[in-house]
């Protein structure tokens, strides 16, 4: 096979997840684009699980084609890289393990590259919070909050490439460079500043929708927090001559001063003594006034991710 055999490579870097893999698989399955025109590649990052059993005995009772890469555990940047290596298709589409794809998720893909051939061209499509699943709040502040960014816009910048569902001309991506291996978070939009350095071009639809089918929880939605901002100091030391893009997506240090000034009355105001008591009023106007307890939990997020960027600055390397 040569690497035109597929209009699409799917891919899917996963760990210890088999149950929600199979999910997300059989949403896949049942694609209205035509089976033959597509590849499901799951690239495995040492699951100790079921995965590889889940993964081999999906594939053998649906008509698509579908494989299964393993490797040792090193993270999902390495394996979507491997991935990467291996497909066989034009387009390259990135979804996580929990994006459960709507039956015209790939369709649409295909329908905005065709509107869009330019190999610069990549294509975000749209997610959210999963309907099957109980409603949470923190579906709001994070994955909601971060698409509500390009409501009414078709042409973003590189802030806009969410490997939880976004599609790119794989001869693009072999030209200009993968994915970052030692970078845990923000490794999608590293990916995307890179690469519009050579003229990438995100163009939303949020017609390709899929589905996070994952219940979001106050401490998970703290700590993303906490992985946000050390990301940002392992981006910055790679990277220090970045302060201008790095400002524009949090790392508070390189913003211009009125907005440093902003920052460091926020700190004073929301820290660990007075973080216990915000918690405990957003908790409260959850159940009574969603609106402040939303105000509350980002303020609390913002002070999170500011203390996370002192506390990795100061470590020793």
């Amino acid at each position: 096979m040569t690497v035109d055999d597929f209009e699409f490579s799917v891919i899917i870097p996963t760990y210890n997840r088999g149950v929600i893999l199979e999910k997300c698989l059989g949403a896949l399955a049942h694609q209205i684009l035509d089976a033959d025109s597509y590849e499901i590649i799951v690239s495995d990052d040492g699951s100790e699980d079921d995965t590889k059993g889940r993964t081999e005995g999906f594939a053998k009772k649906v008509s698509n084609h579908i494989r299964y890469l393993w490797q040792p555990n090193r993270g999902a940047n390495a394996a979507r890289n491997h991935a990467i290596q291996e497909s066989k298709g034009r387009i390259l589409l990135f979804i996580n393990d929990d994006t459960i794809s709507t039956p015209t998720m790939l369709l649409e893909h295909q329908r905005t590259h065709q509107h869009y051939p330019a190999e610069n061209v990549t294509v975000l499509g749209r997610v959210t919070y999963s309907p099957e699943l109980q409603s949470t709040l923190f579906s709001k502040l994070h994955l909601d909050a971060s698409y509500a960014l390009w409501e009414g816009q078709t042409e973003l910048d590189w802030r806009a490439f969410y490997t939880c569902n976004v599609s790119i001309k794989k001869s693009f991506l072999m030209k200009y460079g993968l994915f970052e291996e030692k970078m845990r978070y923000h490794e999608d939009l590293e990916l995307s500043l890179r690469l519009s350095h050579h003229g990438l071009k995100v163009i939303y639809n949020p017609k390709a929708l899929g589905y996070h089918h994952h219940y979001l929880e106050e401490e998970a939605y703290l700590n993303v927090a906490k992985q946000d901002g050390k990301a940002l100091v392992v981006w910055y030391k790679k990277t220090p001559h970045l302060k201008k893009e790095l400002a524009s997506i949090g790392f508070y240090l390189t913003s211009p001063l009125p907005k440093r000034i902003k920052y460091l009355i926020g700190n004073l105001l929301t820290n660990r003594l007075t973080i216990p008591f915000l918690l405990a009023s957003a908790r409260f106007f959850s159940k009574r006034q969603e609106r402040i307890a939303l105000i509350i939990y980002r303020k609390i997020f913002q002070s999170l991710k500011r203390e996370a960027i002192r506390n990795e600055l100061i470590k020793k390397t």
